[in-house]
């Protein structure tokens, strides 16, 4: 099984490499696709998914990572690019990590169906 700490290096490692290709060249981003487009929402997806799973008793924090990296995202697309955007796109990847985080907190229910939380006597 994997481990807790193993989980939170791969999502907070897919997390700056969502920014680093970002910041790459706009070579690599005509490879990878749009920035705002339909494949940025799947990788946010992706990226609250791995939070998600990454930290099973924090639904808090992966909220709040996640807006925090999606706004991290648009800032740096901002420094690349010159514009933010539309509203719509940021529509786009904040759902985009909203549907992620529900699938992570799925996934977390079937891989530990036990609770960790102790019982009250």
């Amino acid at each position: 099984m994997i481990t807790e700490r193993f989980s939170k290096i791969v999502a907070w490692g897919y997390i700056a490499a969502l920014v680093a290709v970002t910041f790459a060249h706009l070579n690599w981003q005509a490879e990878f696709g749009n920035p705002f487009n339909l494949y940025r929402a799947v990788a946010l997806c992706l990226a609250g998914m791995l939070a998600r799973l990454a930290y099973p008793q924090s639904p808090s924090f992966t909220c709040l990572l996640m807006i925090a990296s999606v706004s991290a995202l648009c800032f740096s697309h901002f420094l690349v690019n010159g514009n933010y955007g539309s509203p719509m796109d940021l529509i786009v990847a904040m759902t985009g990590a909203l549907w992620g985080l529900a699938i992570g907190a799925m996934l977390s229910r079937l891989i530990s169906p036990t609770s960790k939380r102790t019982a009250l006597y």
